[in-house]
């Protein structure tokens, strides 16, 4: 029997047990392994069992996914490996088997009819090696808070942006995030759409600490992670 261990930084959300021949992994509930995080695609991946091998097999995520740092489509898992999928981890245990509190831990949580948030890979693992102040977009989703990284000269902001944003005529690209001297400041794209912080209509804006930006259905802060 071999086990997943779902961790989100040093924490344990959840275990999973190896039981079936495909386990699905993904932010829908209708995976075998629930991930709870937008940077991880509905259906992202399957472990497949291969004779005595487990396989981890990419579903054409948007994010990818990551063993010992490598991008992978295809891998046969050994002990101790771990699988990255945007912030979380998870990691494989040949010979484990899941405790069942912590198996069924998130299933009634996951957040899998959300939109799947694109993460920067390259700037998530600079901002948690250089760690100290750094700023962020916080936005609820499924009912928690969801931290945007800002680790991109500049992020997107709409419907098939890099933090997303819902509501009627809202555009592909409604606002953009872009990198100051000083920290960022935030470019409506246009549209019939407007953009709020703090309740006011901006074109451009510097933001400060603790703004609140609303564009459409979409409320987000502006503030320190």
């Amino acid at each position: 029997m071999a086990k997943i261990t779902v961790l989100f930084g040093t924490n344990v959300e959840s275990e999973y047990t190896l039981e079936k021949g495909e386990s699905k992994i993904g932010r829908s509930m209708e995976c075998d392994i629930v991930v709870d995080n937008l940077g991880v695609s509905r259906h992202h991946a399957s472990i497949l069992q291969e004779g005595a091998n487990w396989v981890l097999v990419d579903g054409g995520s948007n994010n990818g996914t990551f063993v010992g740092g490598q991008k992978i489509s295809r891998h046969t898992l050994k002990d101790g490996d771990k699988i990255v999928l945007g912030k979380h981890s998870l990691v494989y245990d040949a010979n484990g088997f899941a405790s069942s509190a912590k198996a069924t831990a998130k299933k009634g949580q996951a957040m899998g009819g959300e939109m799947t948030m694109f993460v920067d890979q390259a700037a998530l693992a600079k901002a948690m090696a250089e760690g100290g102040k750094r700023m962020v977009m916080a936005l609820e989703q499924g009912g928690r808070e969801v931290l945007a990284q800002l680790g991109r000269e500049v992020t997107t902001i709409g419907t098939q942006a890099d933090i997303p944003a819902r509501g009627f005529l809202v555009k592909p690209v409604q606002a953009e995030v872009i990198k100051t001297a000083t920290g960022h400041k935030i470019v409506a794209k246009g549209g019939w759409r407007s953009v709020k912080v703090n309740g006011n209509k901006v074109t451009v804006k510097d933001l400060n600490a603790g703004d609140t930006i609303t564009i459409g259905g979409a409320t987000l802060t502006y503030k320190q992670a």
